[in-house]
């Protein structure tokens, strides 16, 4: 019990700081690093329990839910076949790059197309816990992925918007 209040402290403290200092996406990318340095340090193996799990997923879920807005649905129809092109690209792109992960012997076939699939890194890890696989690859992969878009995608903003103004 001791070791999850001490992650969840240095996770906390992670998100906090890097809120501070304006880092993109900070509060998410901060309690990130964070957690993962606290629970890399610390010995032993760490994994949330089920019902907690459930219960931050929900407020995830939530807090993405009350983004939406009416004007949102209207939308839909026209970004629907984006959304859809968008994932079939990315989709052969991770199905190419797991099977060279693969047949370069960094990583497992199952496990590679989990950590390196578009989705949400909370629900991938989830799916790939179920399915009996690397979780904490998995995880890593998303971290990687995620921070460095939250790096990329804001300076890339800015850069276009600067060519194209």
């Amino acid at each position: 019990m001791e070791r999850i209040l001490l992650i969840v402290l240095v996770g906390t403290a992670g998100g906090l700081l890097a809120e501070k200092y304006h880092v993109p996406g900070g509060a998410i990318v901060g309690s990130m690093l964070g957690a993962a340095l606290a629970a890399t340090l610390i010995p032993g193996h760490f994994v949330v329990p089920g019902p907690l799990s459930t219960a931050i997923q929900i407020v995830l879920g939530i807090t993405l839910g009350m983004t939406f807005e009416r004007s949102t649905l209207g939308l839909f129809p026209k970004i629907l076949p984006l959304a859809i092109a968008s994932t079939v690209v990315l989709l052969v792109v991770i199905v190419l790059i797991a099977y060279l992960a693969e047949w370069l012997g960094l990583l497992d076939l199952a496990t590679a197309l989990f950590g390196l699939s578009p989705g949400g890194m909370s629900g991938m890890s989830l799916l790939a816990q179920a399915e009996g696989y690397r979780t904490d690859v998995v995880a890593l992969l998303h971290t990687v992925r995620i921070f460095t878009l939250f790096l990329v995608v804001p300076l890339l903003d800015r850069l276009l918007r600067s060519w194209f103004n």
